[in-house]
């Protein structure tokens, strides 16, 4: 008879996407603190682009906050209800940064997230697409059942659940490089170094003075070819163990250059907590009950004898 566990069983199976919960809700958490404060200038019926204008950019199917808006019409304003929207979805970050109710509150925070994304759709870009597919994650596969409140209480063995979760996260990001080395290889701006000299000079998007790369052309050639290799080599050099430390730092680099040199801090954090839960952070061994000692290879090899 097995005595009390060290571990859940599948605590240690679930680590990967307990990294990519936590690394996820700690991520949108700062994005929605630097947000805050222009709240109703990017989801406000009056923002930026108002809310007649972005509602024909999108699907109609797609859920949004001015469909609140309009059914508490009758008892709040329109920045009352955006202001409860808001606070609903940053608590239920808070509830997935610490794994209480973690379902429940991956839905609340993914429908939450879409609809604000949906609203403000003029304004979103990547990071809001990464995000949402990995609070859909989220929902779904067993986030919670490591390092969490909810698997302090629950012993449920969840190992098969998180490594096929993990699994589609990790096919997920193979097909997600694969695609983009694609796309930037048959650019001829990706092949001559125009993509990169564009992307760092642009106004908009320029973090630092980078104009003396001009006298300098090798330097955006090997930057836009080291990119294509790194999207191009994802899916194959990923998978052994010999390349992927190196090969998952790399992307890692690359995403880190993003957020430096073109200011994207929030897509570069969210593709960052993907690729290190994918494939950095160790699922660990099973551990074995209290006053058994682990079996060692000759006592596996006599039971399969026997």
């Amino acid at each position: 008879m097995a005595g009390p566990f060290i571990e859940l069983q599948g605590a240690a199976d679930a680590r990967p996407l307990a990294a990519l919960r936590i690394g996820i809700a700690a991520v949108l958490l700062a994005q929605a603190f630097a947000f805050s404060p222009s709240l109703f200038l990017f989801f406000g019926e009056h923002g930026i682009v108002q809310a007649p204008i972005a509602s024909v950019l999108v699907p109609s199917a797609l859920p949004r906050v001015t469909w609140l808006v309009k059914l508490f019409a009758p008892y709040a304003g329109e920045r009352t209800v955006l202001l409860c929207c808001f606070c609903l979805y940053v608590g239920a970050l808070h509830l997935l940064l610490a794994g209480y109710r973690t379902r429940t509150a991956a839905i609340v925070a993914w429908l939450m997230h879409l609809s604000l994304k949906t609203t403000g759709t003029a304004s979103a870009y990547g990071v809001f697409e990464f995000a949402t597919i990995a609070l859909f994650y989220c929902s779904v596969f067993p986030v919670g059942a490591a390092l969490s409140i909810d698997a302090m209480s629950s012993k449920r063995d969840a190992s098969f659940e998180a490594k096929l979760g993990l699994r589609v996260v990790q096919l997920h990001l193979c097909i997600v490089y694969l695609s983009s080395g694609i796309e930037k290889i048959r650019g001829e701006q990706w092949r001559n170094g125009e993509a990169i000299w564009r992307a760092v000079m642009r106004p908009r998007f320029a973090a630092f003075d980078l104009s003396w790369l001009a006298a300098h052309p090798l330097i955006p050639l090997l930057a836009c070819w080291s990119t294509v290799v790194v999207e191009l080599g994802y899916a194959v050099f990923i998978w052994p163990q010999r390349t992927r430390r190196m090969w998952a730092l790399a992307t890692i680099g690359l995403h880190l250059g993003i957020g430096i040199f073109l200011g994207l801090w929030s897509f570069a954090a969210v593709m960052i907590v993907l690729n290190a839960a994918a494939f950095l952070v160790p699922a660990g061994r099973r551990r074995e009950p209290l006053g058994q000692p682990e079996m060692g290879p000759h006592l596996r090899e006599q039971l399969v004898q026997v």
